[in-house]
Parts: structure tokens; C-alpha cells; sequence
């Protein structure tokens, strides 16, 4: 794009198996309310957190989507099985699809941890407006995370353009983060 080419959007996505985490923002209708034009500071924040993390451990923020994230783990060419007749694909048993599932569990682990230590974080847990709308705030957030296969490719027309994975398995890890509110835990795996 930056070259000028035109890119073509009425393009087929390609099939990929793939690890995929939605991450959410606790509370951010009251935290929109009451931070006003401060939420943007408050998600790229929180949002610059999960990223660092998230890349140090081999997967990729997706999409932004307000409150959540989409961030994925792609497994490589060679570490995936496709049917010659139906075209399914498949992870293969083997070390390194095992350690990337490892990575992004243990990504998940580090950023509830590093959100509670974060210096970032704090202002907004002894804020004076978010403590008088919901008294004992603190940042917290939802996580799912899911294997299966997604089709990647650009999602659009030629006025906007973004590149995403869609499939049921992309839709369950956003079930699980949404299931996390009513299992009062931080972390859904499934």
C-alpha cells in the first residue's frame, strides 16, 4: 500500500490453523463514562501492556475492537495437515505446536499478572471518579483462548480495508472471554 499498488479486497482468504485470544476490558462502559476523552489513553495503555506481551510470546494482535483484542498464535505451513480432499486442516502432534499453545497460555498467565504490578494500571485503580462509580475498582480483564482453524484475509470493501481470521473457533475464544463474567474467573481455555 505505501508503494501506491491498489489492493484488492474481492480476494479468497486462505485456511489456517491457528491459536486465537480475545482479551477484555472489565467494566468499560462505566470506565468510557467516567474517563470521557481520558478512555483512549486508558485502552491504548492497557492495550500497549497485552501487545509487548503478546509479541514476546510468538503471537500477534489482530484487532483492536474497543474494549477487546483479537490476538492470534499462527502455527507454520509445516506444522499443519491438510486433506487433499476437503481441504481441512489440521495441527500436527509435535513439539512446536505444542510449545506455541504453551506460549500463548503462558502470555495469558503473565499479562494478569503483569496488569496487577503495572504502574499504568494503578492510576486508574486509585482514580477518584472510577472508585466513586464502582467503589474498589481495579483493571481487570477477560480471557479466552482457543485452537482451531480460521480463514485469514482482508475484510472490506475498497473505501476500508482489514485483515482478519474468521471461523466458529475465532467466535468460541470470544465466547470463552464472554463466559469468564459468568465464572467469575479471569481465564477461559478450552
Amino acid at each position: 500500500m505505501a508503494l501506491g499498488d491498489d489492493v484488492n479486497p474481492m480476494m479468497p482468504g486462505t485456511k489456517l490453523f491457528c491459536i486465537y485470544g480475545f482479551c477484555d476490558i472489565r467494566n468499560f462502559t462505566d470506565a468510557t463514562e467516567v474517563l470521557q476523552e481520558g478512555v483512549m489513553l486508558f485502552v491504548n495503555e492497557i492495550g500497549g501492556i497485552v501487545h509487548e506481551i503478546i509479541d514476546s510470546y510468538s503471537g500477534a494482535a489482530n484487532k483492536n475492537i474497543g474494549d477487546a483484542f483479537l490476538l492470534v498464535w499462527k502455527l507454520e505451513e509445516q506444522d499443519m495437515v491438510r486433506d487433499k480432499k476437503t481441504g481441512d486442516v489440521q495441527a500436527k502432534k509435535c513439539q512446536r505446536v505444542a510449545q506455541l499453545a504453551d506460549m500463548s497460555l503462558l502470555s495469558f498467565i503473565i499479562l494478569i499478572a503483569a496488569l496487577k504490578k503495572s504502574r499504568k494500571r494503578i492510576k486508574y485503580n486509585i482514580h477518584k471518579g472510577l472508585n466513586e462509580r464502582m467503589p474498589g475498582y481495579q483493571v481487570k480483564l477477560g480471557l479466552g483462548l482457543h485452537m482451531g482453524y480460521s480463514i485469514e484475509g482482508a475484510l472490506g470493501s475498497y473505501y476500508k480495508i482489514d485483515a482478519t481470521y474468521l471461523s466458529p473457533h475465532v467466535n468460541m475464544a470470544a465466547r470463552l472471554e464472554g463466559a469468564t463474567k459468568a465464572f467469575g474467573v479471569p481465564l477461559l481455555v478450552h
